[in-house]
């Protein structure tokens, strides 16, 4: 099963622009900061960087909205230089390492932001990076820290999608299928979540040879969004087997 692709990153209001020296030039659009953000750089910068700080996590995350991972991750290593302890700062730098494919950064800078912040909004990304590492059981522990109580709905069913994943990487395919299909899987209306583990489960299904049940779910998830995945080709496939 296919890692996340659309890694959640900080997306604050837009409400403040930290100010710019009149001879620098950023390649991107700084990304507007909110107030509480802003305090939190100022309160974990190194003495007399935090305007520094601020300018250059915000010219870090304009790069990263821009997909320019190599800026991203120069700006990303000057802020967390500049404030080791920023919440902030590891949490962008962990995603653009995450999205660049580089999983021993992205781990080393997500497991920061999640010992820092207490927070487990990341953990579903966190234990991808150790699926891609080669060490699925790491993975399900850091999914299996997840309260859903405490996360929104997105990320706690991009968290059992990841245990799920880890799951079939140990060979358990049918535990697998099964916390998916533990899952509220007949929403009202469809999120994105739904869509992904629809898709989800259908990949499993047809690795354990349950094809009829595979195209169902590959047919939902084309039908709720042709573009979000290749469940329309999926299905044709699986037509084709019968």
């Amino acid at each position: 099963m296919s890692r996340p692709e659309r890694p959640r990153h900080p997306r604050p209001p837009r409400s403040r622009t930290p100010p710019r020296t009149s001879s620098h030039s950023p390649k991107h659009e700084p990304v507007h900061l909110s107030a509480d953000m802003v305090e939190e750089l100022h309160a974990t910068a190194r003495p007399g960087k935090a305007e520094i700080l601020v300018q250059t996590f915000s010219e870090a995350a304009g790069a990263f909205a821009a997909s320019d991972l190599e800026e991203a991750t120069r700006l990303g290593e000057q802020a967390k230089h500049l404030a080791l302890r920023s919440v902030a700062a590891r949490e962008l730098l962990g995603l653009t390492h995450y999205r660049a494919g580089r999983y021993q950064e992205a781990a080393r800078e997500l497991a920061a932001f999640r010992r820092l912040s207490g927070s487990e909004e990341q953990n579903p990304v966190l234990a991808d990076c150790h699926r891609a590492l080669g060490r699925p059981q790491h993975a399900l522990e850091v999914c299996d820290e997840i309260d859903r109580r405490s996360v929104s709905e997105p990320v706690f069913y991009e968290g059992e999608i990841v245990a799920a994943g880890a799951l079939a990487d140990l060979g358990r395919m049918d535990e697998a299928i099964a916390r998916l299909e533990n899952l509220e899987l007949e929403p009202a209306v469809a999120g994105e979540q739904h869509i992904r583990a629809w898709y989800a489960l259908g990949d499993l299904l047809e690795r354990r040879g349950r094809f009829r049940q595979a195209l169902e779910w590959f047919e939902a998830a084309a039908e709720a969004d042709e573009n979000a995945t290749d469940a329309r080709e999926r299905a044709g496939l699986l037509r084709q087997q019968d």
